[in-house]
């Protein structure tokens, strides 16, 4: 029997609060400066640049500009890579009280698979809607405008020259946009719907060309909420859950009985069921703060998730007698809940991760390791546990002739303890 005298839920609180505190240790810089490449194509055009600055968590967009204050003339060069046959890169400004999509007036260069074509946008809320994005008319003063191709940056550029309408356009607080894609139509001339992810959707600044500063809106540059929001639910639902599983599966009966496995299993759940909500909860609030978009899928598996740890939290309140027909109902459901809660969980951790678009570096691995972990050693148990079932259960010779003849050797020495005489203690006569 094993034993363990550290109190597991000092243990758990210990770590969660450890693993809390190191989510502020993660960086928030959205905007980089600029890559020594493309600052020195930028002066190499001629743009003694204002800002130069790379977003690195936003399509990887690299924006230079220039302004001319007396005659408000604005030089803007964007690059970036376009690495599919296809695709369109587009950069605008919006009139507007905040920077955002609708409403932006915009300068598209699309990349199709036989040639290069720009031209001009006017993003409306019918495009938003899905309706046909075709070249039209914008209300900025343009010239030199064109899209080309950076072979030795491998990177698709578009530059041009705007004289900027002091009506419309404050340089102290100037909105503008960019954003990537990979779909055209056939002909060329419509740039199809970009991706859906937070890298797109966060495309978006507020600039002061005085100062080269820049702010995104304030969803938008809320990338430590996000990464609590995701690190409390990976440690909630997808960490500390499992764990509890894995004790009250293994550590009850087979392969390790352990005396206080109920309470380290208990424990292990409340807290998790507490750092896990708490994300939830989090979540539940940049859903509401985000004004343009929303990712309804992502909000419904979290909110069953909520549901079915809640349920299995009640549970531990609603036992029936040991005697009671309702207990074996009860035990069935609580397991089924169990299983469906941790697979709903680790779907809609990685729906997380991919909206968030961190596959490409840390995050995606880091949790399939932990996961791989967890599966692993649940796997190994389960081995071991069934191993076990079947040689007490239809004590087999091929698998456990050895524990067999132990078992019939403690049985041969009680029976004779009991006094009983066993047909082969019988004398034999000579």
């Amino acid at each position: 029997m094993i034993k363990m005298s550290p109190p597991a839920r000092s243990l758990i609180f210990g770590v969660v609060f450890f693993l809390f505190l190191s989510i502020f240790s993660f960086s928030t810089t959205n905007a980089h400066s600029c890559t020594e490449g493309f600052l020195s194509e930028a002066k190499r055009r001629n743009l003694v640049v204002t800002f130069c600055k790379r977003y690195q968590e936003s399509n990887g967009v690299e924006i230079a500009m220039k302004l001319k204050e007396k005659p408000r003339r604005l030089d803007i060069m964007v690059g970036a890579m376009l690495e599919e046959g296809t695709g369109w890169l587009a950069w605008g400004l919006n009139p507007g009280p905040e920077a955002r999509m609708v409403g932006t007036q915009a300068l598209i260069g699309i990349k199709n698979k036989s040639n290069l074509l720009w031209d001009t946008y006017n993003i409306t809320t019918y495009t938003k809607f899905g309706c046909q994005l075709l070249p039209s008319p914008i209300d900025l003063n343009i010239s030199n405008f064109n899209f080309s191709y950076i072979d030795y940056l491998q990177y698709h550029v578009i530059k041009a020259t705007i004289v900027l309408d002091p009506l419309k356009y404050d340089v102290s607080r100037l909105n503008h946009v960019w954003q990537v894609g990979v779909d055209v139509d056939a002909v060329g001339k419509e740039p199809k719907m970009h991706a859906k992810a937070l890298r797109n959707y966060d495309s978006t600044e507020t600039i002061n060309l005085m100062t080269g500063k820049g702010r995104g809106n304030r969803v938008h540059t809320s990338n430590l909420i996000r990464q609590v929001h995701g690190v409390l639910n990976i440690i909630g639902w997808g960490t500390l859950l499992p764990i509890g599983v894995l004790i009250a599966r293994n550590f009850r009966e087979y392969p390790l009985p352990c005396s206080g496995w109920k309470s380290y299993h208990i424990s292990c759940q409340s807290v998790g069921y507490i750092v896990g909500s708490a994300g939830w909860a989090v979540g539940i609030w940049l859903g509401k703060a985000s004004k343009y978009y929303s990712f309804p899928k992502h909000g419904i598996f979290g909110i069953c998730i909520f549901t079915f740890a809640t349920l299995q939290m009640l549970f531990l309140k609603l036992k029936p007698d040991d005697e009671s027909k309702c207990r074996d109902y009860r035990n069935m459901f609580h397991h089924v809940l169990g299983y469906s809660l941790l697979v709903v969980s680790c779907i809609n951790i990685v729906k997380g991760l991919r909206i968030m678009y961190l596959d490409e570096n840390y995050w995606v691995p880091a949790y399939f390791g932990v996961a791989g972990c967890l599966a692993f050693i649940f796997l190994v148990f389960e081995i071991v546990s069934w191993f076990n079932f079947l040689c007490d259960k239809f004590q087999l010779r091929v698998l456990c002739d050895k524990d067999t003849a132990n078992d019939k050797a403690n049985s041969k020495k009680v029976s004779r303890d009991d006094g009983k005489v066993q047909p082969s203690d019988t004398p034999k006569n000579n």
